[in-house]
């Protein structure tokens, strides 16, 4: 049975015009230890109902009094509208931490393909488990437009600080505009991957993907792996409804 943990809204902070981040301070217990790629519920009454919403976590590891959701706020959702009407110091109640999409113990290199929000626990893991790593990190990540993008600072100062992380955001709506960031590119993360498998050094035998987003994209970028070599033991997936 899941744990339930009570915490307090602290932040509610706007990273694009539909994703939001939300941070929450633990009280009881005062903090919790969680695998980096797992999520919470979030529970709460609805019309005399116990709704109950799934969030992955995307905050380090090492934050264990605090959690941080991404959330993508969707009109008449019912957790959606949950999340936007708190008020900094609402109560309000957890469960788990649970999940299988967790990072194996191996030397393997670790690619990371996210669409959307599924960048969420992907966070978590390069947050908690990059430093002190030997393992190459790749990220993949799939967005529409130049208005959806986030976080590109964090992921250009980590990919300064660590010679061992590198990544690329791709853009399939429009061309990414000017910049001096170039790990923008436009196309689908396909393109990504692909120049990834097709690099002359690469063993595809030492290679885990981990894939995370929307349920559709996340089983069509299974089937490209597999039909490009990836062994089905070497691919771990998180699929959002």
């Amino acid at each position: 049975m899941l744990g339930n943990i009570k915490s307090v809204f602290l932040t509610r902070k706007k990273l694009s015009p539909n994703i939001y981040e939300f941070k929450f301070l633990l009280k009881e217990p005062p903090f919790i230890n969680f695998l980096p790629g797992q999520y919470l519920i979030i529970l709460f009454e609805k019309e005399g109902e116990t709704k109950r919403k799934f969030y992955s976590i995307s905050s380090s590891r090492s934050e264990k009094n605090q959690i941080e959701f991404i959330v993508k706020v969707i009109e008449s959702g019912v957790g959606s509208e949950y999340l936007m009407n708190l008020n900094e110091g609402d109560d309000v109640m957890l469960q788990g931490p649970a999940g299988l999409f967790v990072l194996k113990e191996s030397k393997k290199h670790k690619i990371f393909i996210a669409t959307g929000t599924g960048i969420a626990p992907i966070f978590s893991m390069i947050k908690t488990h990059l430093k002190g790593s030997q393992n190459r990190f790749v990220l993949f990540w799939g967005l529409r437009k130049n208005e959806d993008m986030y976080y590109l600072d964090f992921l250009r100062d980590t990919a300064q600080k660590y010679n061992n992380f590198s990544y690329g955001v791709f853009l399939s709506r429009e061309e990414p505009r000017k910049s001096d960031n170039s790990s923008i590119f436009h196309g689908r993360v396909n393109i990504g991957i692909e120049k990834l498998l097709n690099e002359p050094e690469i063993d595809k035998r030492n290679l885990e993907f981990y894939v995370s987003g929307d349920r559709y994209i996340v089983d069509s970028l299974r089937e490209y792996l597999l039909t490009n070599g990836i062994s089905a033991e070497d691919i771990k997936l998180e699929k959002f409804i």
